[in-house]
């Protein structure tokens, strides 16, 4: 060790007489910062001089860092990162006066442990776990061994202290991270359940939707067969309707004859009555009697053409309507089932004419026929009356006259029961002609009603085997319509729920898809954002080696200026101390002594480019000396020539020159690094 340090002091003192005299040296601090055995790397390392910050860079991958402090200064240098203990270490880089221009370099290692989370930091960890200063034991910088010491008892204590902390955070994290993923999966689950519930709730509905459909398919149908029913009901009713109008002119044409019989004989009796009065009266009697049979007889023949005209008309307009009904019936069965309805209607209003009109004729005949009636009534009480007044003032004023007159009254009244028995007969020759001519008017009037009723029922069979076609038609076309609708029904509700299923089963593809490319997103955004701060930390680090490189080559090229200057007066000095030697010698042969060049002298290893030739790019020698081995590099480009000395001392120490000069190691591991590259 004392080997080592006199060389380094003579060393130090050969430069400092030389090149180094005016240059200041510095303490370059280089190292890696470490957790649980790793390189930590964006550790952040504040240099502070004094209470001033004069640097502040981050750790680099491996937790490497390197930097330089000036000499003759006190520094305090704090190590932090988040979720880590902060460390300081206070250095003091005064060193003696004859080193002010040495540059000294120092290595270490930084444990930065874990620290628990919300939690402030122990008060002993806040004081610096180490100070470095100038040892003149050493002659280097080195550790205060009992700070030290004391410093990293009191250290593992607050590690192990931190290290149970952080277990515990950890497990709890790990207890939380388990629960989160057990609740993430019953979520899931949860999810997955109700999708299963509401795809069975939504295949429950389309179900539900599709026995309604099925139930009003149903009723569409029964209300269909019900409207077929209602129709056929319809039917029934109109051709009830029509045998109840065909009853009813029956009857009409029945009570037309009742009344003509009616009055008939109500004439019979009012003419017998006649007779009888007849039979007791005079001449006048018979004369009006005969009156009254001709006004009698006058008003049944107008009864009788009336009752005929009545009934003609009547027939006419049944006849009328038959025909407007059969073109209605034509027409309602040739445009649509819509139009039932106003045949229906129609046929209503045509039964409603009918049956009025059949009313009124009725209540005309039978009024026409009371009317008559009251007439004959109040004409023969008034023939009575009259009879009876002349019977009593005859029998009171003309008692003899009255028996005288008997006989003549006999034969009158034979003569008259003649003629009226001539009349009588010929009356009922009339009314059996009338009779006769009624019966006939009647059977005509049945037999066109009859051939009217059977022209009807035949229609009405055409239209019921029509309608029953046409609803049979309707009815297989319907069903095939619905079969066919409810066919495709089927095929497009299966096609929507194939659609539905491949919709959903898209759609959790697309989210599943959707997750998976945010959370890859997510994973390349931040390790971007880690590569970006990765790169700017090496950026600035490299911005930083690349300045401090250029002020060194710089200060080299200055200083090897200034050493080739020096070299050459050197050199021209020796030429002329060897020239004066060689005339002593010359002068006196036996007081010749050798020049003993210095163990430490390391510029004879200096390659001379001027006075020996070397072509562009690197040659490497090895020169092995007793007490150490030196690996020489001379490099020759158009930017450069430079001899560069890797020097390893038996001792173990090792020193780095460039042109003479020296230069640390990671200088001389930079420009040797930058020096391949470009002469590659």
């Amino acid at each position: 060790m004392q080997l080592r340090l006199w060389i380094i002091s003579l060393f130090t003192v050969f430069l400092s007489g030389n090149a180094f005299a005016q240059q200041p040296g510095y303490l370059e601090l280089l190292g890696n910062v470490q957790q649980d055995g790793k390189g930590l790397e964006g550790a952040e390392i504040k240099v502070m001089k004094g209470t001033e910050v004069s640097d502040n860079l981050m750790s680099s991958a491996g937790g490497k860092f390197i930097f330089n402090l000036d000499l003759g200064h006190s520094y305090t240098i704090v190590f932090s990162k988040n979720g880590s203990i902060t460390k300081t270490v206070l250095i003091d880089t005064k060193v003696p006066e004859q080193y002010n221009s040495q540059i000294f370099s120092f290595k270490f290692k930084m444990d930065l442990f874990k620290a628990p989370e919300g939690q402030e930091p122990p008060k002993e960890a806040a004081p610096p776990v180490a100070k470095l200063s100038y040892s003149d034991a050493y002659e280097d910088f080195d550790y205060d061994p009992e700070y030290s010491k004391s410093r990293k008892v009191e250290m593992d204590v607050v590690k192990q202290k931190m290290a149970t902390e952080v277990a515990k955070q950890e497990a709890a994290k790990k207890l939380a991270m388990e629960k989160a993923a057990q609740d993430s999966i019953a979520a899931a689950r949860k999810l997955q359940l109700a999708a299963d519930k509401a795809r069975q709730d939504s295949l429950s509905k389309e179900r539900e939707k599709q026995r309604l459909e099925a139930l009003e398919l149903a009723k569409i149908e029964k209300a269909r067969e019900d409207s077929l029913e209602k129709e056929k009901e319809k039917q029934r009713a109109e051709a009830a309707l029509i045998a109840k109008r065909e009853k009813a002119s029956q009857d009409s044409i029945v009570a037309v004859e009742k009344a003509r019989l009616a009055a008939e004989a109500a004439a019979n009796a009012r003419l017998k009555a006649s007779q009888d009065s007849l039979a007791r009266i005079l001449e006048k009697q018979r004369q009006d009697s005969l009156i009254a049979a001709k006004e009698r007889e006058k008003i049944e023949n107008q009864l009788r053409d009336k009752a005929k005209a009545d009934s003609l008309a009547n027939v006419r307009e049944q006849a009328r309507l038959a025909e407007i009904a059969r073109q209605a019936r034509e027409k309602a069965v040739a445009d649509s089932l819509a139009v039932v309805k106003e045949k229906a209607r129609l046929e209503a209003m045509e039964l409603a004419a009918r049956e009025k009109a059949e009313k009124d004729s009725i209540a005309k005949a039978e009024e026409k026929a009371k009317q008559e009636a009251l007439a004959a009534a109040k004409e023969k009480e008034r023939l009575d009356a009259i009879a009876r007044e002349k019977a009593k003032q005859d029998s009171l004023a003309n008692a003899k006259e009255q028996a005288r007159m008997a006989e003549i009254a006999r034969l009158a009244r034979e003569k008259v029961v003649a003629d009226s028995l001539a009349t009588a007969k010929e009356q009922a020759r009339v009314a059996e002609l009338a009779r006769v001519a009624r019966e006939k008017v009647v059977a005509d009037s049945l037999a066109a009603v009859k051939e009217k009723a059977r022209l009807e029922e035949m229609e009405r069979a055409a239209r019921e085997k029509a309608e029953k076609d046409s609803i049979a038609k309707a009815e297989e076309k319907a069903k095939q319509e619905a079969l066919a609708a409810a066919k495709e029904k089927a095929r497009l509700e299966e096609i929507a729920k194939a659609e539905r299923e491949k919709a959903e089963r898209e759609a959790l593809a697309q989210a599943k898809e959707k997750m998976r490319q945010d959370s890859i997103a997510e994973v390349k955004e931040r390790a971007k954002q880690l590569e970006l701060q990765r790169e700017a930390r090496i950026k600035l680090q490299q911005d930083s080696l690349e300045a401090a490189r250029k002020v060194q080559e710089e200060e080299a090229a200055r200083i090897a200026a200034e050493m080739r200057k020096k070299q050459e007066e050197e050199s021209e000095q020796k030429r002329l101390a060897d020239i004066e030697a060689q005339k002593k010698a010359l002068a006196n042969p036996q007081q010749t002594t050798p020049v003993k060049k210095g163990a430490s002298d390391i510029s004879a290893y200096k390659f001379d480019f001027d006075k020996q030739f070397m072509a562009e790019g690197i040659a490497q020698d090895t020169i092995t000396e007793t007490n150490r081995t030196i690996f020489r590099s001379v490099v020759k480009s158009k930017a450069i020539q430079a001899t560069y000395l890797k020097v390893t001392y038996s001792y173990g120490g090792v020193f780095f020159f460039k042109n003479s000069q020296s230069i640390t190691e990671n200088t001389y591991n930079m420009e040797m690094d930058a020096h391949r590259k470009s002469l590659k």
